[in-house]
């Protein structure tokens, strides 16, 4: 009768290492321990406008003053909005034009109404670049990674146009996804949550590809948010990061990771399934636990070396973190690397 054999532990370490390494957090599981976060299905055209949330920015004087002293001055030119400080021409007046806008010198010269046109500008502009691949669906607490990214991204629009700043959102996963060009109306908010709703996480991760196709839609130098769990080639990751601050960009990357794929709590035989791939390993998580968790501490530290060496803000995020708190957290300690 033929035996089978059964791996031993130092193979099923290297198997589920070669997963890690590749594949760090695009896991679904099954087991003892298992209990995933359902995604939000709410058809509520404001499904990630938290009132309780945006009321604690817009009064807490404390996150206001980080967000005033800290986050915006010194990278504002003019604090004119829409029209600036520098004259471009003139166009005939037509009925509803701002009468302020006249050029009344030029009126007592030709008799006819001038409206003076400037350099349009807006303070700022943020690009927002949400990660929504396959891998962004999994959580095991009240929220998914993309829930949460989503919220976030939602929290930071609000934030930057609230300060008479334009935000604008990008998806992207294996390929560039929706645009959504930055703004500062009101309506930019839900907007930005009607193109999350219409387009839940899906398919593989390509985050270095579809940076370079990004960067060609990114008219202006602004600041650019990334908000992804970076579960893709760390070396070819970097070097697409760096590629936004080459092209003069501020740029921000918070690296979401979901509590359990930082602390591997799984008990007994687990089922772990790629969410991206559909392939899947069954291990006892406690033995390999330590070597997975100094493998994400390995990556973690990889990224905020390399991406500080390319004056890029490196934030890693726990998902069982507030997402409020987690953006306040990051605000101060801006605050206190930049003084």
């Amino acid at each position: 009768m033929a035996q089978t054999t059964a791996p031993s532990r130092e193979s099923l370490t290297q198997r589920l290492g070669r997963l890690i390494d590749t594949l760090r957090g695009k896991f679904g599981s099954t087991g003892p321990s298992a209990e995933l976060a359902q995604p939000m299905t709410s058809n509520d055209p404001q499904r990630y406008l938290d009132p309780e949330s945006i009321a604690r920015f817009g009064l807490n004087p404390f996150v206001a003053k980080l967000v005033v002293e800290g986050f915006i001055n010194g990278l504002h030119k003019s604090p004119f909005h829409g029209f600036s400080v520098e004259f471009a021409d003139h166009r005939e007046y037509v009925p509803g034009d701002d009468l302020k806008y006249l050029d009344w010198a030029l009126y007592a010269r030709t008799d006819h109404y001038y409206i003076k046109r400037y350099e349009e500008e807006t303070n700022l502009r943020c690009y927002i670049l949400l990660d929504n691949s396959a891998s962004m669906g999994f959580g095991t607490g009240k929220l998914t990674k993309w829930d949460y990214g989503c919220f976030l991204s939602i929290c930071m629009a609000y934030m930057m146009i609230k300060q008479q700043d334009a935000a604008g959102l990008a998806l992207f996963g294996s390929k560039p996804g929706a645009v959504l060009p930055p703004r500062s109306r009101n309506t930019q908010l839900r907007q930005m949550m009607q193109v999350m709703m219409k387009n839940p996480p899906t398919g593989q991760t390509d985050l270095p590809t579809s940076i370079r196709a990004i960067i060609k839609n990114l008219k202006r130098r602004g600041m650019v948010v990334v908000i992804s769990d970076l579960i893709d080639d760390p070396e070819q990751t970097v070097k697409a990061l760096k590629m936004l601050s080459g092209h003069g960009h501020d740029v921000i990357v918070f690296h979401v990771h979901d509590a359990a794929e930082l602390e591997f709590t799984f008990q007994g035989s687990t089922l772990f399934r790629d969410m991206e791939t559909g392939e899947e390993i069954e291990v006892d998580p406690v033995s390999i636990r330590e070597a997975y968790k100094a493998k994400i501490q390995e990556v973690e530290e990889f990224y905020r070396k390399k991406l500080s060496s390319g004056r890029i803000d490196y934030h890693p995020i726990n998902t069982r973190t507030p997402y409020d708190q987690a953006l306040a957290g990051y605000l101060q300690r801006r605050i206190g690397t930049r003084r």
